[in-house]
């Protein structure tokens, strides 16, 4: 009786194997580990591919996801299991981009996928601070100049037709200038006033950091430059003799009210060399 219960256990572990199907070939994508690039400049992707199955580039199919639009790509067999994916792209904008690979076997259907990130960082521009020192609550204006040299010709490409579309755009935090200038020696400087009112600067901050976008023949890129500054809060400047904490304020006031009267007295000295120039005219 034991027997016949085996030998019938033994003939249905058959009969499910003979109908079960074949487990299907694994297809495995790795897309890589995490890029960092600049804005700008193009980012290529190297993943891989593995199949248990014997390797088909014919039957195989590739695309990648740049979160910005997806694109075909190419598949390099390198032996008989395995593959290259290769393929490139370039994004103007600065942030960080979830990019998939996808590679599916036409002939099973199989699908595999695998994603990484790409940052994007903004082209550097060098940035200088005038005044380096500023008080929470100084009025007036801050200057900012920042050079267009440095990233006109980034990545050896030729950005000689590289523009600034609109300056006012170069914001620090929320603010944006007051008023623009651009000056063509050294390269190219964007001159950016800021009203100081409306900088959101925190005691101890060392850098400000200012962005905005360039025009090349690809689109607007990202460009971003940081410059030292040094944040005090009130009253940490000298007190002036009007009572004003406001040290800076103060001390800015008295330098220009003493230019004011240098010119003063220099264009009255003016006058008076004309008056008696005059005068010594007439008496000849």
């Amino acid at each position: 009786m034991k027997r016949d219960a085996t030998i019938r256990i033994f003939s249905l572990l058959i009969a499910l194997a003979v109908v079960a199907p074949a487990v299907q070939a694994a297809l495995v994508v790795d897309a890589g580990s995490d890029r960092t690039v600049l804005a700008g400049e193009p980012v290529t992707i190297l993943a891989t591919c593995n199949n248990t199955d014997v390797f088909d580039a014919m039957n195989l199919s590739a695309s990648i996801d740049w979160s910005t639009g997806t694109t075909e790509a190419e598949i390099m067999q390198d032996d008989e299991h395995n593959g290259t994916i290769q393929a490139a792209h370039t994004y103007l904008a600065a942030g960080t981009y979830a990019v998939t690979v996808k590679v599916v076997n036409n002939a099973t259907g199989a699908v595999a996928c695998d994603t990484l990130n790409v940052t994007a960082n903004p082209q550097p521009a060098e940035v200088k601070v005038v005044p380096k020192t500023l008080n929470q609550k100084s009025n007036g204006i801050m200057t900012v100049f920042v050079s267009l040299a440095e990233w006109l010709g980034f990545a050896d490409a030729d950005r000689t037709n590289v523009t600034v579309s609109d300056p006012t755009e170069f914001s620090v935090g929320n603010a944006t200038p007051e008023k623009v200038n651009f000056c063509m020696k050294d390269g190219g400087t964007l001159i950016l006033k800021y009203r100081r009112q409306d900088l959101d600067l925190a005691a101890g901050d060392g850098n400000l950091t200012v962005t905005g976008s360039a025009v090349t023949e690809e689109g607007n890129v990202s460009v971003a430059g940081t410059g030292a500054v040094s944040v005090i809060s009130p009253g940490n400047g000298k007190k002036g003799e009007n009572g004003n904490d406001d040290g800076y304020a103060w001390t800015a006031k008295v330098k220009e009210n003493t230019k004011e009267k240098v010119k003063n007295q220099k264009e009255f000295r003016e006058e008076q060399q004309k008056s008696n120039g005059k005068a010594k005219g007439q008496a000849s």
